[in-house]
């Protein structure tokens, strides 16, 4: 009977290991994709066309990229911020058709991470936080 049992555990932990093969490396391979390229095109001011469609496909696993990629000191330095800017409005400049994930063609985490810019930055930079708000509410209503 132990013998049975100890047997189940082995068959059961065994089908989760490979059940969690099958889409758990994938996402994590895509995540530090967005990752790399967020890095590049933010903070080494860097731009290759591979970096934008990984960006073009991601939506709004891009914000959650500059928050996992960033320090908090970086978010809110003008230099950086310009940057943080342009990849948001790539991620979301076709949601509808490029967005991979219909998760990530909402924009919650985005609208968390600029939100938070906005209260974090300095008064000449909240206009354009707020115009890319704009971009990103109606991009994503043509989604709906």
């Amino acid at each position: 009977m132990r013998l049975l049992h100890l047997s189940f555990l082995v068959f059961l932990f065994g089908a989760m290991a490979v059940s969690g093969q099958d889409t758990k490396p994938d996402e994590f391979a895509q995540f530090n994709q967005v990752k790399d390229a967020v890095r590049r095109m933010v903070l080494e001011k860097t731009d290759t066309g591979w970096d934008e469609k990984i960006v073009d496909r991601s939506g709004d696993l891009v914000a959650l990229a500059i928050v996992k990629t960033m320090p908090e000191s970086q978010l809110s330095s003008p230099t950086n911020l310009t940057g943080i800017l342009a990849v948001l409005h790539e991620a979301f400049g076709c949601s509808s058709r490029c967005v991979e994930s219909p998760s990530n063609r909402q924009p919650s985490v985005t609208l968390l991470l600029l939100e938070h810019l906005r209260n974090h930055a300095q008064a000449t930079s909240q206009s354009e936080i707020d115009k890319t708000i704009d971009f990103v509410v109606q991009q994503a209503r043509s989604v709906e």
